[in-house]
Formats: structure tokens, sequence, C-alpha cells
């Protein structure tokens, strides 16, 4: 392992006079610098190295012969040079970065943190040459050569937006499903696939999946929706096979419809890599990442090059080497494809699954320049020989001597599959994308079986307690370490669970898509006053909108008869659809016309729109 400081500044050369007026003129010098927010002298932020960088999203640029390396928690790309194991820093961003895309000139960076942004560099320089407004939630920029334009996710708005270059006009936008998370262009560059997040359906039917919608590039128009197997949810990895003519996704596979008694062979959560064909627009098959005894927890980036396609595992902190003509001969040959999701064995005698260095594997760059696999929770990034793929050739450090914090340390507990029996699931298998919901119904062992519930958004969940939608833990702190031992099937320390509770605990809140300008409709403005008359607050006060008790229920359909259900918070309630406690509610709308929930008395459309238009607004 190379560990390399950029801080020649601080070296004193060699040939320089060692007087006392020499050595009292850099002290002062460095101090200057340093308070002016010099580079490499003192870190303003985190003296004591406590903060992460969180390498995101790679690519490798010949014209800055390194790798790319979009740092989530620094917001800054840094350039790492593989032959001499230096690393450089470049801008930084005033919000989270969210993807990046290049040209043979240019690079294009996504942020979000309320409204997105697109910012432009020359390749060659890093330095900015123009940045533009993107919808709420972008994220996942890809460059469309045949019409300078380029497609960007607006996840929070449910739609990809299309802009023309170089100026960054908004030319079309398409509603797909929800949370459109990541996309890749066909090689012919007349579709483009898009991977939802999440379900878009009520989560109360027999058959619950999410979807990958296909763009028609030539019309701007949706071509088709094309769902996933069973349970399919957290899509976060996205590539086109070597020749193009496949689109792989990787994602999580939840066994929602049982009860959650046991890990062994996958019955909860597994992990999984799903195939479209592109020539016929057709979805191929699922094929499960995780083997018999042993989960591939965290399935995240997915790359292909040359032949060759890698899986990164991040629960399990490995990778999955897979020869594409091996594992596409033999899928061909697979007559019942629905029975491929449940298969464990399907990739035995084909890939190599390969241990490496470090914590948590989620961003892989795989072209000519190699394979390199960044590590989120470690800083660092693996080098990695293809196609023997038995060696790790170099390991470099991007933040050498980083200390955890409490928060940090719990995130990675969080996300970390080695505290679950047999590396089938993390926390974040249930609750992904920062510890929100999978939009799926779970019948947990944690409350008995035989009431199957919809997975809650971990937010606020340590500031209104009691916790569970059946409220059986008094708080969230109990409902962390009883999620360990009856969801993971693991038993952990205080400390550890200690940890994930200041990871929880500290959650902030995405400002909502329905903001205009960080404030309030005309619409919702409306719908607020409409909610203070119809007496919401009463169960939804201020300033977490819930008054954390329980109420009771019941309908001729509901079929775990008269209990009470724990009341949610509704900030953020936007993105955790679907809604009531059996998520029967796909739409918001929905809820205020369910028989469970729906308003007693007389309200025009008009004024039901301004309500949830309110309320999607917290």
């Amino acid at each position: 392992m190379r560990v390399w400081y950029n801080d020649s500044i601080l070296q004193t050369r060699p040939e320089m006079k060692k007087s006392n007026l020499t050595r009292y003129f850099l002290i002062v010098l460095m101090l200057f610098i340093a308070i002016q927010g010099g580079v490499g002298l003192i870190d303003k932020e985190s003296p004591k190295k406590e903060k992460p960088y969180s390498p995101l999203f790679l690519n490798w640029s010949a014209d800055l012969h390194g790798l790319l390396v979009l740092e989530a928690t620094a917001r800054r790309i840094d350039i790492l040079d593989p032959v001499t194991g230096m690393v450089r820093k470049g801008p930084v961003f005033e919000n989270p970065p969210t993807g990046m895309a290049l040209t043979e000139e240019e690079l294009f960076v996504s942020t979000d943190f309320g409204i997105g942004h697109i910012y432009v560099f020359d390749l060659k320089t890093l330095t900015e040459k123009r940045h533009f407004a993107a919808g709420p939630g972008a994220r996942s920029p890809v460059y469309i050569p045949s019409q300078n334009a380029l497609a960007v996710c607006h996840t929070w708005l449910d739609e990809v937006g299309i802009y023309s270059l170089p100026k960054g006009n908004l030319i079309s936008t398409i509603p797909l499903l929800r949370q459109p998370y990541i996309s890749v262009l066909s090689k012919d560059q007349k579709f483009l696939f898009v991977a939802n997040f999440i379900t878009h359906q009520a989560a109360d039917q027999d058959t619950v999946s999410t979807a990958v919608s296909v763009i028609n590039l030539e019309t701007y128009e949706l071509e088709k929706h094309l769902l996933l197997s069973n349970g399919s949810n957290a899509l976060r990895g996205m590539a086109l096979s070597s020749d193009g003519e496949y689109v792989l996704i990787s994602h999580n596979l939840g066994r929602f419809q049982v009860p959650t008694t046991q890990l062994e062979q996958g019955w909860m959560n597994t992990s999984a890599l799903s195939v479209l064909k592109v020539s016929t627009l057709s979805y191929e098959g699922t094929v499960l990442l995780d083997e018999p005894e042993y989960g591939a927890a965290g399935s995240w980036g997915v790359a292909s090059y040359d032949g060759f396609m890698v899986v990164a595992h991040s629960g399990t902190h490995d990778i999955s080497l897979i020869p594409e003509k091996a594992f596409f001969n033999k899928l061909a040959s697979t007559k019942n494809r629905e029975s491929l999701s449940y298969d464990l064995s399907f990739l035995n005698g084909i890939r190599k699954r390969i241990k490496i260095p470090g914590n948590g594997p989620r961003a892989i760059s795989l072209d000519e320049a190699g394979l390199y696999v960044g590590m989120y929770f470690s800083d660092t990034i693996n080098q990695i020989a293809y196609p023997a793929g038995n060696s790790i050739i170099e390991s470099f450090p991007l933040n050498a001597g980083f200390v955890e914090s409490q928060e940090r340390l719990g995130e990675k507990y969080f996300h970390d599959a080695k505290y679950c029996f047999q590396g089938w699931q993390a926390c974040n298998g249930c609750h992904p994308m920062d510890a929100r919901t999978d939009g799926l119904n779970w019948d947990l062992l944690n409350d008995g079986t035989g009431n199957p519930k919809n997975c809650k958004s971990m937010l606020m969940a340590h500031h209104t307690p009691p916790a569970m939608i059946t409220g059986i833990r008094e708080d969230a702190e109990i409902a962390v370490r009883a999620g360990f031992r009856y969801i993971q099937f693991a038993q952990v320390s205080d400390k550890h669970a200690s940890a994930v509770d200041a990871y929880l605990s500290n959650l902030k809140a995405i400002p909502s898509p329905f903001l205009k300008r960080g404030k309030l409709s005309g619409s919702a403005r409306k719908g607020k006053k409409i909610f203070e008359a119809l007496a919401c607050a009463y169960c939804h006060p201020e300033p977490y909108y819930t008054d954390q008790k329980m109420h009771s229920f019941v309908s001729p359909t509901d079929t775990l008869g008269e209990q009470s259900w724990d009341t949610p918070t509704l900030i953020e309630v936007w993105r955790t659809g679907p809604f009531m406690h059996d998520g029967r509610c796909a739409e918001m709308k929905e809820v205020f016309s369910n028989e469970l929930h729906g308003i007693r008395g007389d309200i025009s459309d008009s004024e039901l729109n301004d309500l949830v238009e309110y309320v999607l607004s917290l």
C-alpha cells in the first residue's frame, strides 16, 4: 500500500538557506496562506481528519492521466495518478455530487440538495466553464453525442430532463415512475434506459416490483416500462454489456411474500443482476448474485468491458468478476427464466468472487485503463488485475489518517452485512438511499407474524417515539437493537448499536421538490388552511407532524383487524410512498379518499389537490 502526502509546500527545499529570517518568513507565509484557505496546509473543516471523503463515482480520464474520483461527503473531485500514487484535489461543490459524464473535451457533474445543478468543466484543466440549474434530485447525467444533449434524472420529480448543450436549456421532460436513479444510453443512441429506484405501486399486492423505463430519444416519449422480478427494489447500478446488446442492472430483491423467520438461502433479501435485451426492448431475466450459504448484500456498481462484467457488493466487501460469454450462453440456454430469481447456483463455475481490502465497494471503473473499485467507507481506491482477478495490484488511500466519528461509524455499520447471519443483508437492505424505505410490506418476526406492514423511513425515528408501525418498541434505540436480533439474526454490542443511533438520529430531511424557492406554493398555502380546518393537525401537529400516539383504523378489508398504528411523521412524506400502514395507497391523493383515512365531509377536487400539495411540501 502506498501512502503519499501531497503537502510538498511544507517541505523545505535543500537549497534553501536555513537562516532565522528565512524560517521566520516561511512560517509567516504558511500561516497567512492557511488562514486565507490555502491548499494542503490546514484542513479548516476538519483539523483532526474527522471528515470522510466517500468515493462514489469513478471515471478514467486520458486527458488528465488519472482516475477521476467524485466524492459524496467531501463534495469534491480528486484525481488519482495510479503510477505515482499521488492524489490531486480538484473542484469542491456546495452540494453533494450525484453523478458525472465525460465527453472528449468536457466533464459534467450533477449535484443535488433542493435545486439540482449541472457543472461543466474543461476536461484537461478541470476549470469550471459554466453551470446551469436542473430539476430536484438531479442525478446520473448521460451525454447524448448525436444530439449534443444531456439526459439527467430528476429523481424527486419522477422524471428525466433532456438539456441541450452548450447552454443547458431544458428541451423536454419525460414522466417516469418513482425515483429514477440511474440511466444508460443504447449504443445506437436511440433509447435511454432509466432505472426507477423503488416501486410505484401499492404494496398490498402479490406482485410488487420496480421497473426500468425506456425513453425514445427521437420522440422524447416513453416507449415502455420493463417490470423486473417480483420484489425488485433499490436499483443502484446500470451498464451496457461489452457488445451493447444487453443492459445490466444490479439491485436488491426482497422476499416480502413470506414471514421473515429465517435468512438461510435468501428468504429475506437477496442481491440480483437483471438483464434487458436492447434490440427487442425486453426483460430477459434476473440472476441471483448470492451463494447458497453466503449472501452478496448491497450490490451496487456494475461495469462491463472487453467481455467481462464486474459487480460491487458493498455490504460484503467483495466483487463478482463474470465473463460475459459464459454468462449469456447460460442465460440463453435456460428455458424457465422465472426460476432464475430463486436459483442460487446459476453463477457456479462462471464468476470469480474476489474479496478486496477496505469497506464498502460502490463505484467501479472498468475500461482499457484497468479495473478500479472505490471503497466508500475506507476512503481508498483498489486497482485490481483482470481477467485473472486474483490479486490486488495496489490500494491507494485518499484520506490517510482519517478518524471516524460516531455518526460515521454508525453509517458504516448500517450498511455492513458482516453483522448479519451469512451476509445476506444489512440495515440498508430494507432502508436504502440514506435509511429511507424500499416501498415493500414486511411480515417481521420483530413484532410477531401474520401482520405485514409497509417499511418505514428512518428519518425522525429517534425523535418521534414509539418505534415500528405497531408501536411495539418504546423508542428507536430499542428498535435498533431488536432489529439486529430479529431481522439480521445477530447480536451486536451496545457500543455498536449506539453508533447506529448516532447515524440515524442525525439524518437530515431533503427540501421538498414541491416547494417554490424554499417556500410553500400558492396551492400549498391554500392546502395548509384546509389542513388546519379539517383538524389534521390533531394527529399531525408541528414540529414533527405527529402526535406520537397510536390510533385505530378499521375497515371491512383490513386483514389485520382492530389494531392501533403509530402516527407517522409527515416530514419528507413526499418520498416515502406507498402510504398507510400496509402501503395500500400508491399516491398521497388516495390517502384522503380511502376507507381508513378518508376525509369526512365535502371537499372539492381543487381543495383536495391543494391539500395534497401542502402535505407533499413538508
